[in-house]
């Protein structure tokens, strides 16, 4: 029998507010996913057992500072005890879980990826030291970048983000397990 994780992804520009804080994890709740990423928090170390608490769940986050950058994210109680390792780099931009199941391991990583295009370069390419383990990995998050250099104000594209071993970021997304 397949197990299903469902990942939802959001950029919030910032939850230090409590008021926001409280509306977008209600809001996060509402969607009833498994596993809920967010980029852009403004999370500081200190907050996590507050925002843990508000959260009524596990929390696991990238720290920025309060006023940039941080990851987080959220899991529901369905997945309590299955993130077996995480994964964090010290700029608040990446956040990796090791989910372990019976059918298979599965990583997700959450990325919140430099706007500066040769910043995002460096970025992809130390992205592969912190997936954890041998499994697939799904990334989801703010990329920074689209698909179509035509439609982009900074001229990237993600043809700029390097592939992860032998798969193109692009086809963890199909993997079933």
């Amino acid at each position: 029998m397949a197990h299903t994780l469902s990942v939802a992804t959001l950029n919030v520009n910032g939850m230090r507010d409590h008021r926001k804080r409280s509306r977008i994890f209600q809001y996060c709740k509402s969607m009833e996913v498994d596993c809920v990423c967010l980029q852009e928090t403004h999370i500081l170390e200190e907050d996590v057992p507050l925002w843990a608490y508000e959260w009524g769940g596990e929390l696991h986050a990238s720290f920025g500072s309060s006023s940039s950058c941080g990851t987080v994210i959220l899991l529901s109680a369905r997945q309590a005890g299955c993130a077996t390792r995480v994964e964090t780099d010290h700029e608040g931009r990446l956040v990796c879980i090791l989910f372990k199941y019976p059918q298979g391991n599965i990583a997700i990583c959450n990325v919140y990826a430099p706007n500066r295009p040769s910043a995002r370069r460096d970025f992809f390419n130390t992205l592969p030291s912190f997936v954890p383990g041998s499994a697939p990995c799904v990334m989801v998050g703010d990329f920074n970048c689209v698909p179509d250099s035509g439609l982009d104000r900074l001229g990237t594209s993600v043809s700029a983000i390097p592939t992860l071993g032998s798969q193109n970021w692009t086809d963890s997304l199909r993997h079933t397990f």
